[in-house]
C-alpha cells in the first residue's frame, strides 16, 4: 500500500504540470544560443481600405486654408485619446474607397498608401488653396485577442506596425495552457477572410507573413489539449488528501 502513493503522486504530478517545451518560445536547435541571428523581416506599408478611419489634416500658406478643415472639429472639445474622440474629428473611408472633404467633395483614396493618398489629394486641392500640404495618419488601428491569454480584449495602437509578440505582450501574454503551437490568425481583407495557424514554439514565425499584423486582425490562442480535459481546474489538494486518508485507514485497520 505503501508504494502505491508515490506511485499516485508523479502520475498525478506529470498531468498537472505543462512541459517546458509547450511554453518556451523559438526553440529551434542551434549550437550557440548567444550567436546573433539575422532574420530580413519585411514590414509592407499600410493600405487604405473601406471602412478605414484616418485623420486628415491640410495646411497652406493662405490664411484661409490653415484652417481648411477645422470645421468638422468646431461645436466642442474631445478627448482625442480616446477611440470614441479620435472617430469624431477622423474621417471614414466609405464602402467604395472614397472620403467626402468639404468643398472638393469625394476622393478616392482606397488602395493608396498614407503617403500616396497625401500627395494625391494635394493634387486636388490646388486649385483651391496655394501650396498645400496634407498629412494623414491611420487612427483607431486596432487588433483582437482572445482565446488563452492573459486579459482578452480589442487593443487600440498608434504604431506603423505591430507583431505578434507586441500583441501578446498587450494582453499580458499566453496563459500556461494556452497552445503556443497553435495561434490562429484571423485576418479580413476586402472581402475575403483568410485564416493562418502560426508556430510561436520555432523561430520560422519571423518568416511569417503573419509575424506582423495588420489593423483587425482576431489572434486567438487554443487551449492545450488537457485543458480541454479540465486538468488545470481538477482538485488535486482533495484527490491527495483523499488518497493520504485512505492509506492512513488502512494501515490502521491493518
Amino acid at each position: 500500500m505503501q508504494r502505491i502513493f508515490p506511485f499516485l503522486f508523479i502520475v498525478i504530478c506529470s498531468i498537472a504540470c505543462v512541459p517546458q517545451k509547450e511554453v518556451v518560445y523559438f526553440q529551434d536547435d542551434i549550437e550557440d544560443k548567444y550567436i546573433d541571428t539575422e532574420y530580413n523581416i519585411h514590414k509592407s506599408r499600410q493600405i487604405i481600405q473601406p471602412f478605414d478611419e484616418v485623420y486628415i489634416e491640410v495646411i497652406s500658406t493662405d490664411r484661409e486654408g490653415s484652417n481648411f478643415l477645422q470645421q468638422r472639429e468646431r461645436g466642442g472639445f474631445y478627448n482625442t485619446t480616446t477611440p470614441e474622440g479620435l472617430s469624431i474629428i477622423s474621417y471614414r473611408v466609405d464602402e467604395y474607397g472614397n472620403v467626402n472633404l468639404p468643398v472638393i467633395g469625394k476622393v478616392k483614396i482606397s488602395g493608396l498608401s498614407i503617403e500616396e493618398a497625401g500627395d494625391y489629394m494635394e493634387k486636388q486641392l490646388e486649385d483651391y488653396l496655394y501650396q498645400p500640404s496634407v498629412k494623414i495618419n491611420f487612427v483607431n488601428k486596432s487588433i483582437t485577442l482572445i482565446g488563452y491569454v492573459s486579459r482578452p480584449g480589442r487593443y487600440y495602437y498608434s504604431s506603423d506596425h505591430i507583431n505578434i509578440l507586441q500583441a501578446l505582450g498587450m494582453a499580458g501574454d499566453i496563459q500556461e495552457f494556452g497552445n503556443r503551437k497553435q495561434v490562429v490568425i484571423i485576418r479580413e481583407h476586402e472581402n475575403n477572410t483568410t485564416k493562418a495557424v502560426v508556430d510561436l514554439t520555432t523561430e520560422k514565425i519571423f518568416d511569417s507573413p503573419y509575424y506582423n499584423l495588420r489593423s483587425n486582425d482576431v489572434v486567438y490562442v487554443e487551449p492545450l489539449r488537457r485543458r480541454r480535459w479540465g486538468i488545470d481546474t481538477f482538485p488535486y489538494a482533495l484527490l491527495l488528501s483523499s488518497i493520504t486518508t485512505f492509506i492512513l485507514v488502512m494501515e490502521y485497520v491493518k
